[in-house]
């Protein structure tokens, strides 16, 4: 009986339950990809919806300044968002607005932390990539990419609380600041906290990035470059930096796009007022207040009960997310070429 049973089943039905077993597998797999494509279409349905609604909410007030919106204006920035929301002198709504100081504010604070970040974060990527040994940089990855999720209302109690007060105590003239006390108020709260604090926020971001691309780039490039006497520094810096240079774009453009849109932080450090710092004013233009355009929407989250204003936060949001959106569309098309200049690698 048992040499009976042990007798294999003839080809034919071999064939039908491999068939069987073919359709139920290719079924799981109609399945898995349709599921997959519903998710990836819902959520360009949330995306198209939330970007629909906030340009329909910010257009008022494009519709009612123009291209001066984008301008600077006699009446100050912050006193115009006050109008805004309490009507102005003459007790009518006030639709006026002309964002530039939030603007200047949004690109001092984003240029000087990405050339701060840019640096430090290329450096720290070579040495954990290339140069330093195993041991050591199987203990430095984590910790950076700790940092990089780190919360920004962190950065922002260490900068509020530490760092302002000291620089106000050891980097401010007491003589100057009570100089220009009439025009802005100097203080450790300014564009130089802002940028280090948003210089701190990205640059882990960034080494991140920079060291999973030098790691993609293949040995033997890096072997012949050692073949042909380049020391390894020489190395790092000829072939894997020139390697990666789409990849240096991405990482930026990924970083900038991040500290664009970080408000908590810079709303903390930044020194709260809408004010333009003046070049002519030396070294302490660095200390003298800012105001991005995320800080801004944070500040006055709480006005949105006034139309008017309400259309004006809505607006700061256009901008932004225009300009976040075209980051990471240059971020992604910069990482497609990396790939495909390194032969798939």
């Amino acid at each position: 009986m048992s040499s009976i049973s042990n007798i294999p089943p003839p080809l034919g039905v071999q064939g039908e339950e491999r068939a069987t077993a073919a359709k139920s597998a290719n079924r799981q797999d109609r399945i898995f990809i349709w599921f997959v494509q519903g998710i990836a279409a819902f959520t360009l349905i949330v995306i198209a919806a939330v970007a629909i609604f906030v340009f329909k909410e910010g257009w008022p007030s494009f519709q009612a300044n123009g291209l001066s919106w984008f301008t600077a204006g006699d009446v100050p920035f912050d006193r115009q968002l006050g109008y805004s929301f309490t009507g102005g002198p003459d007790g009518r709504d006030y639709t006026a607005l002309n964002a530039w100081p939030a603007i200047a504010g949004t690109i001092l604070s984003t240029g000087g932390a990405l050339l701060i970040a840019f640096p430090l974060s290329l450096l720290t990527a070579i040495f954990l990539a290339e140069l330093a040994p195993k041991r050591v940089a199987d203990f430095l990855s984590p910790i950076v990419t700790m940092l990089a999720a780190t919360p920004s209302v962190v950065f922002g109690l260490f900068a509020i609380l530490v760092l302002g007060p000291w620089m106000t105590e050891h980097l401010i003239s007491e003589s100057v600041a009570s100089q220009l006390a009439i025009v802005v108020p100097l203080g450790g709260a300014s564009v130089l906290l802002a940028t280090i604090v948003l210089a701190v926020m990205i640059a882990p971001l960034m080494t991140a990035i920079f060291t999973d691309a030098l790691r993609s780039v293949p040995n033997k490039w890096k072997e012949g470059a050692i073949a042909l006497g380049c020391d390894p520094w020489r190395m790092s810096r000829r072939v894997s930096v020139g390697a990666i240079r789409p990849a240096l774009v991405a990482g930026s453009s990924l970083a900038i796009g991040r500290a664009v849109g970080e408000a908590i932080a810079v709303s903390m450090a930044g020194g709260g007022i809408a004010f333009v710092p003046n070049p002519l004013d030396g070294i302490w233009f660095f200390f003298e207040p800012v105001r991005p355009l995320a800080a801004t929407v944070v500040d006055y989250s709480e006005g949105f009960s006034g139309d008017v204003l309400k259309a004006n936060l809505f607006a700061i949001g256009v901008v932004l997310f225009i300009t976040t959106a075209a980051l990471t569309i240059g971020a992604k098309i910069a990482s497609a070429s990396v790939q495909k200049r390194m032969g798939g690698y």
